[in-house]
């Protein structure tokens, strides 16, 4: 299996705006940990009471084109916690000894998409993330940032990208590889989402970011 990867180090800060939207479905049910997200295994809640996260990955062709991509997202412990896929492709990405602190390190919390890798369609020109918290049955734009932008010494959110081969696939006597992309996991700095979290649960004004 050949390994492309990228570490996304940092994440940019915008100013708050009226941006909101509601959800046309219930928010399913997830186990949250991570002391904000704390449910204790076997617990159940109301939707409507917990903050989920997703991530929405844009992107753009050479000749324009988009494509937009929702992860949701499910809170782990660190790379040892990871299962399948994700974990084989941070394991041979990262040795333990090699890890950086956005993977280690108890000032980010841990994110995996339920969705472990997708098709690539082609080639990419660019990536946009989109962080969005979805709370009280409402979602919330709370962070953006581009693949490859400036780095931003606050680190918000890094996103590891992963790109990779698929075994190869005989149709009769070709073999036939398949291009595959993967964001086995998606730290977000500790003190940014728990004063997210706290305004979301506080402040009935909270409109998420421009």
């Amino acid at each position: 299996m050949h390994l492309s990867v990228s570490e996304l180090e940092r994440a940019q800060s915008r100013p708050l705006t009226r941006r909101q939207k509601r959800l046309k479905q219930d928010v399913p049910e997830s186990s949250d940990d991570l002391e904000v997200f704390a449910q204790d295994e076997g617990t159940s809640s109301s939707s409507e009471s917990q903050v989920e996260l997703n991530l929405f990955v844009r992107w753009y062709s050479p000749t324009g084109k988009t494509k937009v991509n929702m992860l949701q997202l499910q809170p782990v412990q660190g790379v040892d916690a990871l299962q399948g896929v994700s974990k084989n492709l941070v394991v041979r990405a990262f040795p333990e000894a090699e890890r950086p602190d956005y993977l280690t390190s108890d000032d980010f919390y841990k994110f995996t998409p339920t969705e472990e890798f997708m098709t690539l369609p082609g080639d990419i020109a660019r990536t946009e993330f989109r962080l969005v918290a979805s709370y009280g049955g409402w979602e919330y734009t709370v962070l953006e940032r581009e693949l490859g932008a400036h780095r931003d010494p606050e680190r918000k959110m890094l996103v590891t990208v992963i790109e990779f081969e698929s075994t190869a696939l005989m149709i009769g006597h070709v073999g036939v590889r398949v291009s595959l992309i993967a964001y086995p996991v998606v730290s977000v700095k500790k003190s940014f989402l728990d004063e997210i979290t706290a305004e979301l649960k506080s402040n009935p004004n909270f409109k998420g970011i421009m």
